[in-house]
């Protein structure tokens, strides 16, 4: 961020100490065990703690270096939302209860600054002089992770997850639903629900209602799971969504800079997070942000707190691609863990590949 300006934004929603180019968050006990949960979720292929998974996304805007453009704009992730059953009559008046969005503060300050239009080579799509002396917009997106009850025979989880995603580029909401079963009724769902939904800050600071509403579309073209399903002969759990939520969310904040993100490609590798830039770096990301945060760590310390994500051996794909994005992880710093893919010895740390189960 610009020295210009007095207040650098940091990523929300954590505090920090001191200022530094990698936006190293001083994260608190409850914050650091939601990582952690997140972690050994990956290494065993597992569900996640599901209120673990925004933070953790939102920490994949922490701990990340200026690349050839610039710096890389930010994906806000809000708490995940249970989505009720839209129940209407032919008078509108049997709504749900919907939760109110209460966005963090410097998320609603973010929306009010001005947008650097990627299509226009950087320049404003907001003209207001007022925003002249203030410091840019770092989120392009805002992503609300969803949960749908599902009554499925032959399953015995009965939530299906779905993530809205609103783009600054296009002022544009998109609705992944990667599920293929009882589609139409969670459309309906879910256009109840952000017809609804009150969201100060976000929904009245971007027009009226109507018109929020006319710039929402809805992917569903996603046959992944159901070719699965046809080759499996058996059904797909419907929670196993929440690794296909991710993967879209990642695929998002990896291509920030694409004009076309919000078409995610229809493939089994997204669907799971098996590509190597969705699941694999994302937990050698975290991994390298939990060891960041803790410099006074002993190395035997560390290595104890690296063993709890011992990749499974049938992970192969996991273990093969996480050592690539460990070997590139800041490779021209010096670190107690770090593995430097630049010395044929690793500095002596090749103790990480060791205690994660890394080939």
């Amino acid at each position: 961020m610009s020295s210009s300006f007095p207040f650098p934004i940091k990523p929300v929603p954590f505090m920090y100490l001191g200022d530094n180019d990698r936006n190293l968050p001083d994260l608190s006990d409850d914050e650091f065990c939601d990582l952690v949960a997140v972690l050994k979720a990956l290494a065993r292929s597992s569900y996640p703690r599901l209120e673990a998974v925004p933070l953790a996304l939102n920490a994949y805007n922490c701990n990340q270096g200026t690349d050839d453009d610039g710096e890389r704009p930010w994906a806000y992730f809000y708490p995940i939302t249970m989505i009720p059953p839209a129940r209407l009559d032919e008078k509108n008046d049997l709504l749900p209860n919907y939760p109110e969005i209460e966005l963090d503060f410097e998320v609603c300050q973010d929306l009010k600054r001005r947008w650097r239009s990627i299509r226009y080579g950087g320049d404003d799509n907001n003209n207001n002089q007022s925003m002249e002396f203030s410091p840019p917009a770092r989120y392009r997106f805002l992503c609300f992770i969803h949960k749908h009850r599902i009554d499925r025979k032959n399953t015995l989880q009965k939530g299906v997850h779905t993530i809205s995603i609103w783009d600054r580029e296009w002022d544009e909401l998109i609705w992944h639903d990667t599920y293929h079963v009882d589609r139409i009724s969670r459309r309906k769902d879910i256009r109840e629900f952000w017809r609804h939904v009150k969201a100060p800050g976000f929904i009245d600071e971007v027009d009226s209602r109507e018109h929020f509403m006319s710039r929402i579309r809805y992917r569903t073209v996603y046959h992944i799971c159901e070719q699965i399903e046809e080759t499996l002969r058996g059904p797909v759990p419907p929670r196993h969504t929440i690794y296909a939520v991710m993967s879209t969310a990642l695929f998002h904040m990896n291509n920030a800079r694409d004009l076309q993100v919000s078409i995610v490609p229809d493939r089994l590798e997204l669907f799971g997070g098996q590509h190597k830039g969705l699941l694999p770096r994302f937990f050698a990301h975290l991994l390298c942000l939990c060891l960041d945060v803790r410099p006074g760590w002993s190395r035997a310390r560390q290595k104890r707190f690296v063993l709890q994500f011992r990749i499974l051996e049938r992970l192969q794909w996991m273990r093969l691609r996480t050592r690539e994005y460990l070997e590139l992880h800041d490779s021209d710093r010096d670190g107690e863990y770090r593995v430097d893919a630049k010395k044929k010895d690793g500095g002596g740390r090749q103790w990480m590949y060791e205690a994660l189960n890394i080939p």
